[in-house]
């Protein structure tokens, strides 16, 4: 989320103290992340240490964007890190219409912006290995939900066509965004019914279904300053096939991302897996259409959010349909799973 939410810092404070026995000495908002869902901060406390803070819309919080990562460290596993418990041994923090949880900071940067060495990526391949591996709890097999083949926010799409059918526009990037749609709807309805029948075929397939992250790009990686690698931004973590994770290292989700040696790499860590190319295909058509109808909700359907993080939703949305972008992928990749 790139613009503020109105939160005081007295009221992160004050939570902070009662929850987690923090005396905070700098609260430092940090104008991140596509998540409009989201907000993070760094918070420094009394006594040196530095954490982030994540806020979370009630909407769009689950539990198990908490309860998995806890539950992979507490396993044991060196990349992955945990929330902080509070005072009372909970996950988070309830603040009104947000949820609040705290992480140790990582000093760094993105693996998209640093990049990962060869053996980071061997390493990374061989922790999602472990997490696809790993049985989950009955506890945690409740709050984790399963993949049911319909690409998420496939259902707003038809909101916001009706919207669009309207013509009821008040601001310049909902009018450029409508324009923009129009000139694109062919191509748009095309891939909405490609992600469709490609979801039919692989419920009918009924692929086996283990733990994945489900947003494994290189922005959701962090290299800390000792070069150390953390997987995090578990919010989308679901049960299903293989492919929901591997589609972002075979091929990735954009031209630049990753290399055929950094997946070569990654492959050799994970064990050398078969790969159905249906998943692989579905999955792409399916994040697609997931930025979609996220960068056009944004715009057109999130009355909270302000000018600026509506221009640059409408400036992702048309990337999207840029060449080398996550549209011409999955187009790339159909005749694989013909």
């Amino acid at each position: 989320m790139g613009e503020q939410p109105h939160l005081s810092d007295a009221t992160l404070n004050t939570a902070l103290a009662a929850h987690y026995g923090l005396t905070v000495t700098a609260l430092t908002f940090l104008p991140i992340g596509y998540d409009s869902e989201s907000a993070v901060y760094r918070a420094e406390a009394a006594d040196g240490a530095a954490y982030f803070l994540k806020l979370r819309t009630r909407a769009g919080f689950s539990l198990k964007s908490l309860a998995v990562p806890r539950f992979l460290r507490d396993r044991g596993m060196p990349h992955i890190p945990a929330p902080v418990q509070t005072l009372a041994g909970a996950l988070w923090v309830d603040l009104g219409s947000y949820a609040l949880s705290l992480h140790p900071f990582i000093d760094g940067d993105t693996a998209a912006k640093v990049g990962l060495s060869e053996q980071d990526w061997h390493a990374l391949g061989a922790t999602l290995k472990e997490v696809h591996d790993g049985p989950l709890p009955p506890d945690l097999l409740q709050i984790v939900g399963r993949e049911d083949f319909i690409p998420s926010r496939r259902g707003v799409i038809a909101d916001l066509e009706s919207l669009l059918a309207a013509r009821l526009f008040v601001e310049p990037a909902q009018r450029e965004l409508a324009s923009f749609w129009s000139s694109r709807k062919d191509e748009i309805d095309l891939l909405l019914k490609r992600s469709d029948a490609l979801g039919d075929r692989l419920r009918q397939a009924s692929p086996p279904l283990v733990l994945c992250h489900a947003d494994l790009h290189t922005w959701n990686v962090l290299v800390g300053s000792d070069r150390q690698f953390w997987l995090v931004d578990w919010d989308e973590v679901v049960l299903a096939p293989k492919e929901r994770d591997l589609m972002f290292v075979i091929g990735g989700i954009a031209d630049g991302l990753v290399r055929m040696p950094e997946t070569a790499s990654f492959l050799r860590g994970y064990g050398h897996p078969a790969i159905d190319p249906l998943g692989l295909t579905y999955y792409r058509h399916a994040w697609a259409v997931q930025d979609i109808g996220a960068y056009a909700e944004q715009v057109f359907l999130k009355s909270e959010l302000g000018a600026r993080a509506r221009q640059d939703a409408l400036e992702g949305f048309k990337g999207l349909f840029e060449p080398g972008q996550i549209i011409s992928i999955a187009y790339a990749s159909e005749d694989a799973a013909a």
